[in-house]
């Protein structure tokens, strides 16, 4: 079947076949310079080494497990002050509600977007098993990551979504 207007143009089935593969065969090579770009901008990676990162999961199951059977209980709060500042206070206390001392504490905030803005809180004791601290964030969505340890060993360690505004 053929078309053919006033002017002479006949549209032939070899015309519509050409049109068509020139046309996906630009749809197909604009994919793959945008699959290209993408894959090779940014990795998302946030570690320096992912696979020796995945080795360690079975360790860090153990270790969680065993922190599970100490049943602490860690009650924080977290504010963000208007000019950034942003203030916590943690306490640590056992299962029968005796404050936790002797700990190595680091509390900070993770971007869970960009390792570039995490922020580390200064903390100081404020009673037994009472810290209290300041840093530094922006506001939005941020992991707040509690750590306790006991001369090198981890003892215990936290990890929530906070929300900063």
């Amino acid at each position: 079947m053929t078309a053919q207007s006033g002017d002479g143009f006949r549209l032939t089935g070899k015309k519509v076949l050409a049109i068509l593969v020139g046309f996906f065969s630009v749809i197909i090579a604009v994919n793959m310079v945008m699959a290209y770009v993408a894959v090779t901008t940014f990795s998302g990676m946030q570690t320096q080494r992912p696979y020796e990162a995945g080795l360690k999961f079975n360790h860090a199951i153990a270790k969680a497990k065993v922190q599970q059977e100490q049943h602490w209980s860690v009650d924080t709060h977290v504010e963000r002050a208007k000019d950034g500042k942003v203030s916590l206070t943690i306490a640590l206390a056992d299962q029968q509600g005796v404050a936790i001392v002797d700990q190595q504490l680091t509390v900070q905030l993770v971007s869970p977007v960009d390792s570039r803005n995490d922020a580390v809180f200064a903390l100081v004791a404020d009673g037994p098993g009472r810290y209290r601290g300041v840093t530094q964030a922006g506001a939005g969505q941020w992991d707040l990551v509690i750590e306790a340890k006991r001369s090198e060993d981890a003892v215990f360690r936290s990890v929530s979504r906070v929300s900063l505004q």
